[in-house]
This record gives structure tokens, sequence and C-alpha cells, in this order.
């Protein structure tokens, strides 16, 4: 019997605005992998921020919907507040 070994790998990249200092774009890349050897563990990681990467540049229109959107993500991980 052989046994397999999956983890799952998740990469985060968040870019921020100079000027304005706000989020501009964010991407995240989740992946099992199933490989032990590093070098090819970075190829399948360098493939996912390619991929994810073919949706920079977003257009103004899309900066805003997507920051209405990570301003919900953003409230719904922050541990709400003790009420005293």
């Amino acid at each position: 019997m052989d046994t397999y070994t999956t983890r799952e790998g998740t990469l985060g990249i968040e870019l921020i605005a100079a000027n304005s200092r706000e989020l501009a774009w964010r991407m995240f890349a989740s992946v099992k992998i199933s490989e032990t050897h590093p070098q090819k563990i970075w190829k399948i990681a360098d493939g996912n921020i390619k991929n994810g990467s073919k949706r920079f540049s977003p257009s103004p229109k899309d900066i805003e919907a997507n920051k209405q959107q990570w301003a919900k993500e953003d409230a719904a991980k922050k541990p709400s507040q003790p009420h005293h």
C-alpha cells in the first residue's frame, strides 16, 4: 500500500497604491500540492501567480467594486468587539 501526502498552500498578494496608500489589487491562489521537490512546488506557485496576475490592471470601475468587496471581507474577518 502506498501512502501519499497532499498539502494545500495559499498565497496572498496585495498591492497598495503609493499615492493613496489604499489597497489597489488583491489576489489569492490556493492549490493542493502533492509534490515534495522544492523546485516543482515553486513552478506550481509561479504558474498560479502568472494566472492570477492576468487580471491585473483593473479598470477604475473594477477597483471600486473590489474595494467594496474587500471591505466586506475584511469586516467579516475582524473579531467582534465585546460590549461593556
